[in-house]
């Protein structure tokens, strides 16, 4: 079956939506990097001409396969500069190619959503807990990652990362190591709740409608306030202590478990780790490959290796391999 364009790439084009989009063929090109024969195309409004390439994420890409080899050693704990030997490429070609898969991996999971949402939404009870590590020194700036799951299927809702200030009995070099950074970028302030409310806000998005809204939590003080803004009288908040064991009896034992799996994939999450992040964006793009990787692509255990949290959540109806999931650019 020939490919047939949905849509204009370029942006500002007049062109129709979906639907009543009118194109030409406009000959073929073949690639340098791999000789394959590419369909090229011409706008009927803004008379500009695409490819096929155009809606792909290899777009422009001299390795086209990189990224996808790529992917699997991010969900793996590798660093950058051990993933650059394996590949041989260098660490730059690392570092570009973790914003570009992070980026379209937190794309295609809110398109998931969307379509999720669609369907009717995704009920049942949710966990959330908070994840902390650093950025660049781990006394000075310290961050925290929220994340949201469905408490049955695994499935990973949402995830923020956020700055936290830097606790209390810190030595005299790291005081004066403080002040300085506070004269030059400011006081480090607290971003934790927006981080958790945003979380909330992606959950009541998604949610089924009109049900009550199953929240497990610790006993933070500030949850109990964000699940009422978000979610007024239907939520039903179990809080749990921080402070129980955490075996498989606790109550909170899939958000704990999620997040031990969390900082056994991501090599930049290690308590103790020379590849801890320099830059929280980046943390992000990198949890958002993991998640992804988790949520579509990764069965739920390895006694149940064909269906993945988001099979079990009802967001997926099969399963995805890299290939497929990292094949098309999601638009806009």
């Amino acid at each position: 079956m020939r490919y047939r364009p949905l849509r204009c790439p370029h942006p500002g084009c007049p062109a129709p939506g979906v639907g009543r989009f009118r194109f030409r063929r406009h000959g073929h090109f073949s690639r340098q990097c791999d000789g394959r024969s590419v369909q090229r195309f011409r706008c009927g409004s803004c008379r500009r001409t695409f490819s096929v390439q155009s809606f792909r994420l290899d777009y422009r890409l001299r390795k086209p396969r990189l990224h996808l080899q790529l992917m699997g050693l991010f969900a793996s704990k590798v660093t950058h500069r051990q993933s650059g030997r394996i590949l041989h490429c260098t660490r730059r070609t690392v570092a570009r190619r973790l914003q570009l898969l992070g980026l379209h991996c937190h794309r295609f999971h809110r398109r998931m959503l969307v379509r999720a949402r669609a369907r009717g939404g995704i009920g049942g009870s949710f966990q959330l807990d908070e994840l902390e590590t650093f950025e660049h020194s781990r006394r000075l700036a310290p961050v925290t990652l929220p994340v949201l799951i469905g408490r049955r299927s695994y499935f990973i809702v949402d995830l923020k990362s956020a700055a936290i200030p830097c606790r209390g009995g810190l030595s005299k070099a790291d005081r004066k190591r403080k002040e300085e950074r506070e004269a030059r970028f400011g006081p480090r302030r607290s971003g934790s709740r927006r981080a958790v409310s945003n979380c909330f806000k992606t959950l009541a998005e998604v949610h089924t409608p009109l049900v009550p809204v199953v929240v497990e939590t610790d006993r933070k003080a500030t949850y109990p306030g964000i699940l009422r803004e978000h979610f007024g009288d239907r939520v039903v908040h179990i809080r749990t202590s921080s402070r129980a064991k955490r075996d498989y009896s606790n109550p909170l034992f899939p958000i704990n478990h999620t997040l031990a799996m969390t900082r056994d994939g991501i090599s930049r999450l290690g308590r103790r780790s020379w590849a801890a992040s320099k830059l929280r964006e980046r943390l992000e793009w990198h949890a958002w490959i993991w998640a992804a990787w988790r949520n579509y692509v990764r069965g739920i255990t390895n006694n149940a290796p064909k269906v993945t949290p988001a099979m079990a959540a009802g967001v997926a109806s099969r399963k995805w391999n890299v290939a497929r999931m990292c094949a098309w650019r999601v638009l806009d």
